[in-house]
C-alpha cells in the first residue's frame, strides 16, 4: 500500500510532497509521486507533438523523485493522462493506496466547468483517505519528532464520523497526537429529540448531557483523554466547527465524509468539502466512510449499565421492571418510568410541550405507586433507581426522548399483544417504541400462551 501524492511543479505542490515524502519515509510505505497531464492542455504545449511533451513531463518529474529518495524510501515518479481528480483517484484506487495527498490549490483547465478544485474533487470520489495540505511547517514538525500534531475531529455521532476516530491510529504511527473533538449543534434539533423542554431546558443542561454522551462514544473507540470543545448553531455546521478547530489551535482537521451525491447532497450539503476552503488550519484530512474496515472496528460485547423501564400500572406493564432490573449490574442504574397522557391534540404532538391536567396531589400519588413496585432487594443487588413521571401526547415519543436524555443502554417495555380491531383503535407503544428507539429494546410479552 503506497501513498499517492500529486504535483503540478508548483511550489505548493512540492511542500505537499514533502509531506508525502516525510510520511511515507515514518510509515516505512513507498510513495507514488504522480503527475496528471489533460490531452487538451498538451496539444497547447507546442509543435514538437504529444509523445515529446509527455516524455519532457516524465523526465521533470524524475527529477523531482531523485531529489526525494533517500535512504529506506522508495519513490515511484508516473505522467498520467486525463483530469486530475479522476486520474489520481482511479490510480490510487488500483494501487490500494494507503492516503492520497495533494496542495490546497489546484483547478482543471480553464476550457472546463469549474465544479470544485481538485481537493474537493478528489475528497468526494476517493476510496481512501485524502490529507490536503496547507501549509507544510506544522506536519513536517511533527513527522520529525519536534513537537506533537494537534488534531481536531469533527464528531456528529455520524458513523463516518466514527470512521475518521478510527483512523487515528494511523497518525499516531507517525508521531505523538494532541486530540480535541469538535462538537455543533442546533438547540432546537437537540431539544426535540431529548425532550427537554418538557424537563429542565437551558444550554448548561443539553451541553452536559451532549459531552456525556461524546465521552461515552470516545471510550468505545479508545480516545477517552481526547479534550471536548462544543458550540451551538442554528445554520451552517461548518463555520462553527472551523471556529472551534481554530480555538484548539489546530493543526489538522479531521473529517469523516459521507461523499453524498445528487440530490442526497443538495439537501443535507457536506461539511467536509467546505472544511476543505474555510478552515484556518495547516491541512484538512477527509475520511471516506468506505475506507473502513471491519478489523478497525472489532464487536464489542456491550455493557449493561443504564436501563429504563416503563410501566401503566398494568399487570403485565409491572412485570417489565424485574426483567430490566435483570439486566443490570452491581451498581447499575435503572429508570422507572410513567408516561402521563396529555390533552393536546395529536397534530401538536411533535414540537409542542406536553401539558397534563393533574394536580400535584395526583403526581405525588403516581410517584408512590411507582415507589412500590421497585422490589425491595434492589438495595441487597448495589443497584440506583431513579423515578420520573413524563407528560406527553405520545407515549412512546416521551419513552425515545427519555432514553435518549438519560443515556440508557437499553430499555424494556412490555406488550399487552393486542391485534386485529383493538390494535387499530388502541394502538401499541411497544411496536412504536421499537420503530423509534435508537437503542436497543426489551419487550416482555405476557408469560402465558393465549
Amino acid at each position: 500500500m503506497a501513498i499517492v501524492v500529486g504535483t503540478d511543479f508548483s511550489e505548493h505542490a512540492r511542500e505537499a510532497t514533502r509531506v508525502a515524502a516525510t510520511l511515507a519515509e515514518r510509515m516505512r510505505t513507498p510513495l507514488e509521486l504522480v503527475h496528471t497531464a489533460e490531452p487538451g492542455m498538451l496539444r497547447r504545449d507546442g509543435p514538437a507533438g504529444q509523445g515529446s511533451a509527455i516524455t519532457e513531463l516524465e523526465q521533470r518529474l524524475a527529477a523531482e523523485a531523485d531529489g526525494l529518495r533517500r535512504e529506506g524510501l522508495t519513490v515511484q515518479p508516473r505522467v498520467l493522462l486525463g483530469m486530475p481528480d479522476e486520474a489520481l483517484v482511479e490510480h490510487a484506487s488500483k494501487l490500494q493506496a494507503r492516503m492520497i495527498i495533494t496542495a490546497a490549490l489546484g483547478w482543471r483547465s480553464e476550457k472546463r466547468w469549474r465544479l470544485g478544485g481538485i481537493p474537493a474533487r478528489i475528497a468526494q470520489l476517493s476510496r481512501c483517505p485524502f490529507l490536503m495540505v496547507r501549509r507544510a511547517g506544522p506536519l513536517l514538525e511533527w513527522c520529525q519528532g519536534q513537537r506533537a500534531l494537534r488534531v481536531t475531529v469533527g464528531d456528529d455521532f455520524s458513523r463516518s464520523a466514527e470512521v475518521a476516530l478510527r483512523w487515528l491510529p494511523e497518525l499516531r504511527r507517525v508521531g505523538p497526537v494532541e486530540l480535541t473533538v469538535a462538537h455543533v449543534y442546533n438547540p432546537a434539533t437537540e431539544d426535540g429529540r431529548l425532550g427537554l423542554y418538557r424537563v429542565n431546558p437551558g444550554p448548561e443542561n443539553l451541553e452536559a448531557i451532549l459531552e456525556r454522551d461524546l465521552r461515552e462514544r470516545l471510550s468505545r473507540v479508545g480516545e477517552a483523554r481526547a479534550e471536548v470543545r462544543m458550540t451551538s448553531s442554528y445554520g451552517s455546521v461548518v463555520e462553527p466547527l472551523a471556529q472551534l478547530a481554530e480555538t484548539a489551535r489546530a493543526d489538522l482537521l479531521l473529517l469523516g465524509s459521507h461523499q453524498r451525491r445528487g440530490l442526497q447532497r443538495m439537501r443535507h450539503g457536506s461539511v467536509s468539502l467546505a472544511a476543505l476552503q474555510l478552515a484556518p488550519v495547516a491541512a484538512v484530512a477527509c475520511i471516506p466512510a468506505s475506507a473502513a474496515q471491519e478489523s478497525e472496528a472489532p464487536v464489542r460485547i456491550p455493557s449493561i449499565q443504564r436501563v429504563l423501564v416503563s410501566t401503566d400500572f398494568s399487570p403485565l406493564g409491572n412485570l417489565a421492571i424485574p426483567h430490566a432490573l435483570s439486566l443490570l449490574p452491581r451498581g447499575g442504574e435503572l429508570v422507572l418510568v410513567h408516561v402521563i397522557e396529555s390533552p393536546i391534540p395529536v397534530v401538536y404532538a411533535d414540537f409542542w410541550p406536553a401539558m397534563t391536567l393533574g394536580t400535584d396531589e395526583d403526581e405525588a400519588e403516581l410517584r408512590r405507586q411507582l415507589e412500590a413496585l421497585v422490589p425491595g432487594d434492589v438495595a441487597g443487588r448495589g443497584i440506583t433507581v431513579r423515578l420520573e413521571l413524563l407528560s406527553g401526547v405520545r407515549a412512546a415519543q416521551a419513552l425515545c426522548q427519555a432514553a435518549e436524555r438519560h443515556g440508557v443502554d437499553i430499555f424494556c417495555v412490555s406488550s399487552h399483544g393486542r391485534t386485529g380491531v383493538r390494535r387499530a383503535v388502541l394502538g401499541s407503544v411497544a411496536q412504536e417504541v421499537v420503530a423509534r428507539s435508537r437503542r436497543p429494546v426489551l419487550v416482555v410479552k405476557h408469560p402465558e400462551p393465549p
